[in-house]
Parts: C-alpha cells; sequence; structure tokens
C-alpha cells in the first residue's frame, strides 16, 4: 500500500509539474515570438515612414538601415534589413546581409499588409523573416520593397536554457515527491500497523483483549469497533464451542457407559434368553437415544449456517397450530391433557422448520402439564406488525433462575421436575435457532407451579 500511494502520489505531482512547466513554456514560447513579431512590424513601420513621407532623404533613411543595425547587433534583438527597388535591385542594406539572408528567402510581400514568416539558414540561426512594400507619396514615384530580418539565436538559447530548468526541476520534483509521498505514507498508515501489532497479540488465550481503546484516527476508529465487534462474536463463539465441547462429551460418555456396563454384566456369565432380550432392548433405547442426540446436534450445526437456504413462504398461523395439535392429539388424550387452539395470524416462515418448533414446544409442554389440565397454542398479530405464536402449559412451572440459560445447548433443569429426564437438552437450544434464522425473539415466562409460555415472537418484515 505504502509503494502504490507513494507511486501514484508521484505520478500526481510529475502531471501537475509537467502541466505548469508546459503551460508556463508555451506562454514564454508566445511571448517572445510576440515581441519578435511587433519588434520587427516596429522596424518596418519605420521605413515604411520614412520611405512614404521623406523618400528623398537618404541619410535618414541610411541612419535607420546601416546605423541600427550595427546598434542592434549589440543588442539582444540582431536586425537587419533591406531596401529594394520595384525591379528587386538593392537600393539600401545592413552590410553584410546579402550572404547570410538573400532576397528571395523572404515572404512575397505583393499585398498591402506586410508579411512574416520563421526561417532558419543554412547554419542553422533561427530568423524572423519580415516584408512590406511601400508606395511614396510623392507623384509619379515608384514603389519601394523592405525586407527586415531578426536573428532568434538568442532566444533558442534562452528557451534551450528554460528547458533544461524545466527538466532539473521536473526530476528534482519527482524525487523529492517521491520521498515526501513516502514519509507521508508510512506516517499516515502508522494506526494501521499499530492495529495489526495489536490484532498480533490477540490469540485464543487473550479474546478478552480489544483494540479500540487506542487513539486511532477518526477514519480508523470504525474499523477498530468493527474488529473488536467481531473478537466479541469470536469470543462468543468459541466459549460456546468449548462448553458445547464439554457437554457433548458429558451427554455422550452417559450413554456409552450404560452400553458399555450392561454388555459387560450380561457377558460375566451366561444368562437366560429373556435376560439377554432385555439387555438387547435397554441398548437399543440407548443407541435410539445416541442416534435423537445426533440428529438433533446436526439439525444445529445446519441451522447456523442455514439461512440461505430457507423458503419463507404466507402462512396462517392457525393452521400451523391446529395442524401440530392433531399430531399430538393422540398423546395428549392418553395424558389425559386438553389441547385448545386460539388466535389467527398471518406470518411468513419456512412450514418445516415452524412445525419442527412448535412440535418442540408443544412435546415439553406436554410433558410438564399434569392430567386434567390443559395446554394452549395461542395465535396473535400479523403481516405488517408482530406476530406471535405462543404455547401455554398449566405445568408445574420453571424457577426464575433457569429461564435466562433455556435454550442453551444441553442445558436442562432438574430432572426431577419431570417423569421424563432422558432427554438431552437441545429441543429448546433447536427451537432458539430456528427463531434466529427467521429474525425472531424466542421468549419463555413462567412461574412455578403456575405454568410455562413460550412465544416466538416473528418480526414485522422478515429481514433478508
Amino acid at each position: 500500500m505504502t509503494t502504490w500511494l507513494t507511486l501514484y502520489y508521484t505520478v500526481c505531482v510529475f502531471v501537475l509539474l509537467s502541466a505548469a512547466s508546459g503551460f508556463l513554456y508555451w506562454g514564454l514560447e508566445q511571448s517572445m515570438d510576440q515581441e519578435d513579431r511587433d519588434y520587427i512590424a516596429q522596424k518596418i513601420q519605420v521605413l515604411t515612414l520614412i520611405l512614404q513621407t521623406r523618400p528623398l532623404d537618404r541619410p535618414a533613411l541610411e541612419q535607420e538601415v546601416r546605423v541600427e543595425g550595427q546598434i542592434a547587433e549589440r543588442s539582444r534583438f540582431p536586425f537587419l534589413s533591406r531596401v529594394l527597388d520595384e525591379s528587386g535591385q538593392t537600393l539600401l542594406e545592413t552590410p553584410g546581409m546579402s550572404p547570410m539572408l538573400p532576397p528571395s528567402v523572404f515572404p512575397d510581400a505583393s499585398t498591402a499588409e506586410p508579411a512574416q514568416k520563421r526561417w532558419r539558414s543554412p547554419q542553422n540561426v533561427p530568423y524572423l523573416l519580415g516584408a512590406a512594400t511601400v508606395s511614396s507619396a510623392v507623384p509619379d514615384s515608384r514603389p519601394w520593397r523592405i525586407q527586415a530580418a531578426l536573428n532568434a539565436g538568442s532566444e533558442d538559447d534562452i528557451l534551450v536554457r528554460y528547458r533544461r530548468d524545466i527538466l532539473i526541476v521536473l526530476v528534482g520534483g519527482l524525487l523529492g515527491a517521491a520521498a515526501l509521498g513516502a514519509w507521508i505514507t508510512r506516517r499516515g498508515l502508522r494506526p494501521i500497523a499499530d492495529i495489526t501489532s495489536a490484532t498480533e497479540r490477540i490469540g485464543a488465550q487473550q479474546l478478552t483483549e480489544r483494540i479500540k481503546s487506542g487513539p486511532w484516527p477518526k477514519e480508523l476508529l470504525s474499523l477498530a469497533v468493527a474488529f473488536d465487534g467481531m473478537l466479541d462474536r469470536l469470543q462468543e463463539a468459541f466459549e460456546r464451542l468449548s462448553q458445547f465441547s464439554a457437554d457433548l462429551a458429558h451427554e455422550l460418555r452417559t450413554p456409552i457407559n450404560n452400553l458399555i456396563g450392561e454388555a459387560e454384566v450380561a457377558l460375566t456369565r451366561s444368562r437366560p434368553a429373556e435376560e439377554y432380550v432385555r439387555v438387547l432392548q435397554s441398548a437399543l433405547e440407548e443407541q435410539g437415544r445416541l442416534a435423537r442426540m445426533i440428529d438433533s446436534m446436526l439439525f444445529l450445526a445446519q441451522t447456523d449456517q442455514a439461512r440461505a437456504a430457507l423458503s419463507p413462504m404466507k402462512l396462517d398461523a392457525r393452521t400451523e397450530l391446529q395442524a401440530v395439535a392433531d399430531f399430538y392429539q393422540a398423546l395428549a388424550d392418553e395424558q389425559g391433557v386438553q389441547l385448545i387452539c386460539e388466535g389467527q395470524a398471518d406470518i411468513v416462515a419456512d412450514p418445516l422448520l415452524l412445525r419442527r418448533a412448535l412440535s418442540n414446544l408443544l412435546s415439553n409442554a406436554l410433558k410438564y402439564t399434569s392430567r386434567g389440565q390443559r395446554v394452549m397454542l395461542r395465535a396473535s398479530g400479523g403481516l405488517g406488525s408482530e406476530a406471535t405464536l405462543s404455547v401455554i402449559d398449566s405445568g408445574i412451572g420453571i424457577a426464575a433462575e433457569h429461564l435466562p440459560k433455556l435454550g442453551d445447548r444441553f442445558y436442562r433443569v432438574d430432572p426431577s421436575r419431570t417423569e421424563s429426564p432422558g432427554g438431552a437438552g437441545l429441543g429448546l437450544a433447536i427451537v432458539k435457532s430456528i427463531v434466529a434464522l427467521h429474525g425472531g425473539r424466542f421468549l419463555v415466562e413462567s412461574a412455578v407451579g403456575r405454568g410455562t409460555t413460550a412465544s416466538w415472537v416473528f418480526p414485522a418484515r422478515m429481514p433478508r
């Protein structure tokens, strides 16, 4: 990043310096060219004025052509001029002009307007040439032609030196821009290096460390906050994974130990066939428990990454509640528990996951509800506002200290509160994962001896 930023900065400086230098060079060249043209036009105008007003004043004409030419040789503007008659014969010229500038190289001045052009001699000397035709004010006088030349060699020297100076400025500016750009970039990116150093210190044993406490620039503060948020999620996931691994080992150890113990006891001596059948039936129950536990864990693992696989659709909540109630009706009748469905709501959900979550909630409610009592399935709200599906039982209830932990994987309330202690503590965890997939909230309200209300609150609009 430092290299690229320095390169971009240097290229920008090069473009700016080149544009500025090119503009200044063009301005100087145009200014000098215009100055030359004005100078030679002025000299032609002086000769024209003499020839028009005083055609017989030869001393004045010689003064302008010869003496002024000699003076100009020692100045910045070496000037040469020539006066020719109508036939092209030279009447007067600056001494030494003909070998360098024969009349044929000058522009045609047959029109009334003076003409100018740039010309370079065989000796590679640049000249600005001008020519004009002059008509005398004296009657019956013939016209004259004026030819004037300005040696522009000194201006070429000035432009050459200026180009050399521009090149020096460009090279020096590029080197200075590269060095300054590298220094500015390194200084500007130093907070990123500090953040990198801070993140390198964070490992599995230092997940509690954060980087947002540093004096970061405003542009990087949001990055630090976002990174700390990621660390919070990683720490939470790491702790959950560690706890999950410990709980999983504990939960798997019990049925496996049971299987091993029963098999060892059965093999210590010969036993009747009926006892072997009992051992196999017990083993089959433990294996079924293991299979259900593995199935639940696989489902939880899939739901952690399953948002893209959801197939939500608009559903009638009362219909879905009634379908789940009908499925558990036989079990409810056997336990002497009354199932009631009430309310109406329209929801958007994946129908398969919805029924699985409701089945888990209703199964738990039936476990903890005594004979002669009832379980109610209620729907309220609808599209455009929050909708709520609730499973309400009048069972033994749950103590307040357990409510915040309900839905944690493998968490179970004291097994003595139920006659079916064989659960793995994954049912509510599955419900909580399904609710989270739909962007909803899972709420549990309960009081000991008064029953429990488990609610799935749907958002007004399902998140994408």
